[in-house]
């Protein structure tokens, strides 16, 4: 099946790419589920972003996820002609990978891979693309997979959250931390890798915010061997309803490494349940295969 059909590289939604994005891509999107107020809709196909947002500003109207059960995965699996390749989130924070791979082992007539990617939103989409791409050009299934996990130990999510109010809401952290940047009018930035979430720094405003972003993508470019200019850099930046300031970090980065390959989106929904609104990420790789 290989032969004649490209893999198939199957995601959940939220990995950060549009419909529109994932069809142009050829990429298979497993949504999430977001119930809101007792009402269920599938992430990014029911409710908009926009939508979204102006449900969760109002204060007294509940909102829940799930993820992606073994069934929706089967039947995205079973949906295609060809081998798959399955990428999930980071296994340490969600049960996706579980899931995914109890439904491979239950698909009939195609083989499929499942790659625990240790990262999340604009980190799979990272990956995503790149696995999209290989698949295009006809590498087979054994090769998109080796070449995913390989990624996955470069590629390096960073996010800033205006507030620690729906994180603390939803029981993740102590209510005391939500006081405390409240308070102190500092919000943390912090860092995905290989599945490890760790605190980098505290900031005081949007504008520390963006330069201390640039700086950690510059950091971490620079640690990859990424060329002066940022050649062979891959970042996409991604917001949670805040689109100015994602755009004045793109429009820093065009200008600080104008031979990267940047990218601008939008954080899904089902993600957006816990940060809340007035996130701000980027996630990057260097592949060294473009800088010589």
């Amino acid at each position: 099946m290989s032969k004649t059909h490209p893999v198939r590289i199957v995601v959940d939604s939220s990995t950060c790419l549009s419909p529109e994005e994932a069809r142009e891509l050829g990429v298979t999107v497993v949504p999430m589920r977001i119930v809101v107020d007792g009402r269920s809709y599938r992430d990014l196909i029911d409710i908009s972003p926009t939508e979204f947002y102006r449900s969760l500003r109002e204060a007294k109207v509940r909102h829940t996820t799930s993820a992606p059960t073994p069934g929706d995965y089967l039947e995205a699996f079973q949906a295609v002609p060809g081998d798959v390749l399955c990428l999930t989130v980071a296994s340490s924070i969600s049960s996706m990978y579980q899931a995914a791979t109890s439904a491979a082992g239950m698909a009939l007539g195609r083989r499929v891979e499942v790659v625990d990617s240790g990262t999340a939103a604009g980190g799979l989409r990272l990956l995503a693309e790149d696995a999209a791409r290989a698949a295009r050009n006809g590498s087979l299934l054994e090769e998109v997979a080796q070449r995913a996990r390989g990624l996955s130990r470069r590629i390096q999510v960073l996010g800033v959250l205006g507030s620690l109010e729906h994180i603390a809401r939803s029981g993740r952290i102590p209510q005391l931390a939500s006081w405390g940047t409240s308070v102190l009018r500092v919000m943390p930035l912090g860092r995905l890798t290989t599945g490890k979430l760790g605190l980098v720094r505290l900031v005081r405003g949007w504008r520390a915010a963006i330069q201390a972003l640039e700086v950690e993508i510059m950091r971490g470019a620079a640690d990859q061997g990424a060329g002066a200019a940022g050649k062979g850099l891959r970042c996409t930046v991604f917001h949670a309803d805040a689109l100015e300031v994602a755009q004045q970090l793109t429009e820093r980065l065009r200008q600080t490494v104008p031979e990267a390959e940047l990218g601008l989106s939008e954080f899904t929904p089902a993600m957006g349940v816990h940060t809340g609104p007035g996130l701000l990420g980027a996630a990057f790789f260097v592949d060294d295969g473009e800088v010589g």
